[in-house]
């Protein structure tokens, strides 16, 4: 065999072994990033769970808006810094501003986050808007990261007017539901068993 065919095989070999490794590490970046970006959606939704965050929910709910109704209450959101003992509310935007940052910058799959979480976004934006606005009175950008996952929660519900289940798979009503449990019977009738 010429010299010429064995150097032409060799560089063949070579860019298949390097194309090969190419391949793999970019395949390896790919499942990394879906790791991490599965552990900081892990640890957003521990904090959901925390029995500190459904008391900050709780009064965002029910105590913030005639708490709105006060002046000093109001006023107190106008002045840097804002006392978080008097404004807990603040809390609550505070952490959809975080979620906000970690879903711009990538640690956290977006469409993952907002499947689960659109209507709390858009809620707790809505319920927070009146404080915010106090408060950018003096400090014009705070809360960009929350008011981008809001824009981007808005954008997800106008892609889904209808909601997010597969049009596939048949409702289940309640009732289905107890009666397959008793008599063992399939709950949806002609789909395929996972």
């Amino acid at each position: 065999m010429p010299y010429e065919a064995v150097s032409a095989f060799a560089a063949l070999g070579t860019f298949v072994v390097i194309s090969t490794t190419a391949i793999a590490a970019l395949v390896q970046l790919r499942h990394l990033r879906q790791s991490n970006q599965l552990s900081g959606l892990l640890s957003v939704l521990e904090l959901f769970q925390q029995t500190h965050f459904h008391e900050l929910i709780n009064f965002v709910r029910s105590e913030l808006p005639q708490r709105l109704t006060d002046p000093a209450f109001r006023e107190g959101l106008e002045h840097l810094p804002v006392d978080r003992r008097n404004h807990p509310e603040l809390h609550v935007a505070d952490m959809y501003e975080e979620i906000g940052s970690y879903v711009r910058g990538g640690l956290i799959d977006e469409d993952q986050f907002l499947l689960g979480h659109w209507l709390n976004v858009l809620l707790y934006w809505s319920l927070l808007q009146p404080c915010m606005e106090l408060v950018r009175s003096h400090s014009p950008y705070t809360f960009e990261n929350f008011e981008y996952l809001a824009a981007r929660a808005l954008i997800w519900r106008e892609k889904h007017p209808v909601g997010n289940y597969p049009s596939t798979l048949p409702r289940i009503d309640a009732a289905t539901a107890r009666a397959a449990l008793v008599s063992g019977a399939d709950p949806a009738p002609g789909v395929p068993r996972a």
